[in-house]
């Protein structure tokens, strides 16, 4: 491969998805292609550049010596493209290049977050931007601002990153919930005792670690553990589990008398969100705009 083209770009595209997904299976998803369709990409890319890029098949996927100098570059090589875009769209007053932002799972009820403000505020000042929003974990949202594959994220992180800045937004408040088919429904939520609390099997979110909050952590059942908020809802609504729930999450089944906080007077507590990005990223025009419209909300609710 002498000559870049478009068709070269998209074939390292292709190979930086892969590699980042951890396998051609993997990445089917990522890249809307099937797996012969992935292959013939992968093995046309490796015929331009004329090396072998990684090892795939049964015993799975690794990147060569090559293949792993080849990813390094083209990180470079797509950066300075969306740098490019970007400047350009600056130049011109427009937002170009892309938007990536990563949040976790289940903040939309959240009158706190303005997320869709902020994302209305940067296409109204659009030209060609393309907008990219991934819900992840707190832990992927800072190992892919680390990485470069997000611009910025927002959650609630409990470390601190040294090559991270992390921007105060809000906090979010939880409660600790049980089902209305739980044996404990029937009970008001400021008569159950903690020691009764602590022998129901609690669904636990492994990011979060909530457990911590209770007084005496080592006698709390961790009877199932996930990773996103629709999750704890589940368990908690089949009656067989208690778990923290965002408020403003829960208030539809609580509503409903679905579910229902047990001893809030104790149990309640917060999750601070911040905004995360990189410390030696130059933010583009179009997260400066998203940066500062949240900034502006942010501002606005202290004021208000």
């Amino acid at each position: 491969m002498i000559k870049m083209t478009d068709f070269d770009l998209r074939l390292l595209r292709i190979f930086k998805t892969v590699t980042d997904c951890g396998g051609l299976s993997a990445a089917e998803s990522a890249l809307n292609m099937n797996l012969s369709t992935i292959s013939t990409h992968i093995a046309d890319l490796e015929s331009r550049v004329g090396i072998r890029l990684c090892e795939r098949g049964r015993r799975g996927f690794r990147l060569t010596v090559e293949g792993s100098s080849l990813y390094q570059a083209t990180e470079k090589l797509l950066d300075s493209v969306e740098e490019f875009r970007a400047g350009l769209g600056a130049l011109r007053h427009q937002l170009s290049g892309e938007l990536t932002i990563g949040i976790v799972d289940n903040t939309i009820t959240d009158q706190h977050s303005h997320i869709a403000t902020a994302i209305r505020a940067v296409k109204q000042r659009s030209g060609d931007l393309h907008i990219k929003l991934e819900i992840k974990s707190p832990v992927e949202i800072e190992e892919a601002i680390q990485e470069r594959r997000l611009h910025v994220g927002i959650g609630p992180f409990r470390n601190v990153s040294p090559g991270l800045t992390y921007e105060p937004l809000y906090t979010e408040e939880l409660h600790l919930y049980c089902g209305k088919e739980h044996p404990i429904f029937a009970s008001a939520p400021m008569d159950v005792e903690m020691d009764n609390l602590r022998e129901l099997d609690y669904v636990a979110r492994g990011y979060m670690r909530e457990a911590k909050e209770w007084i005496d952590a080592s006698r709390i059942k961790v009877a199932a553990t996930v990773y996103h908020m629709e999750a704890v809802a589940v368990l908690v609504l089949s009656g067989k589990f208690v778990g923290y729930l965002p408020t403003h999450y829960a208030a539809q089944w609580v509503q409903q008398q679905l579910m229902r906080p047990l001893r809030p007077d104790v149990l309640s507590h917060h999750a601070a969100f911040s905004l995360v990005t990189r410390k030696d990223r130059e933010p583009t025009l179009a997260v400066q705009v998203f940066v500062e419209a949240l900034r502006a909300d942010l501002s606005a609710r202290i004021t208000s």
